[in-house]
């Protein structure tokens, strides 16, 4: 009877230690999406793009993206690229990317230039109003440079809804993560 009572003891101290083991790995992945957001990039991007879990995460454009309702289409998106020539800074990038933004839109106006960091990652941010058709933007743009590509978040939204998600927006760039 004390065999078999000492067996079942073992086992019971070895069930909880099994179960508390595997509750300490649960969270193990460095790049789960934080809580409160989701994922919003696929796994063969070359960044992790998390959102907050109120947006909808928009799978049918190549860029990873999400958008915030049906009746406030605020977006954001993020899209890595490779540069033509490798030594391309930030503010050489911006130069060109301005540049075609104001072929495609009219009233451009750069209201602001930042310097952040993205991922520890030395970066740009940008904020402009600009019109397309009879529709006006207020556009944030974030870029940073790493190896020979260029990734870049983009918010854009109603200039009347701009400010609603800048909370958001500011997180999802401190979460943004370039491979």
């Amino acid at each position: 009877m004390k065999n078999i009572l000492t067996k079942l003891i073992l086992m019971l101290i070895l069930a909880g230690m099994t179960l508390s083991l595997a509750s300490c790995n649960k969270n193990t992945d460095q790049f789960a999406a934080p809580a409160g957001f989701v994922t919003a990039s696929a796994e063969s991007a070359d960044f992790y793009f998390y959102v907050p879990d109120d947006w909808t995460v928009d799978y049918s454009t190549a860029a990873a993206g999400a958008y915030y309702s049906s009746a406030d289409p605020s977006s954001v998106s993020v899209m890595a690229w490779e540069l033509e020539y490798t030594d391309t800074t930030v503010d050489e990038w911006w130069e060109l990317n301005q540049s075609e933004v104001e072929s495609v839109f009219t009233d451009f106006n750069l209201e602001s230039t930042e310097n952040i960091t993205i991922n520890d990652l030395y970066a740009k941010k940008f904020i402009y109003t600009a019109t397309l058709g009879n529709f006006s933007y207020k556009i944030m743009q974030a870029a940073c440079v790493k190896n020979s590509s260029v990734y870049l978040f983009t918010y854009t939204s109603l200039p009347e809804n701009f400010d609603e998600h800048t909370d958001d927006v500011n997180q999802m760039l401190e979460f943004l993560i370039i491979k």
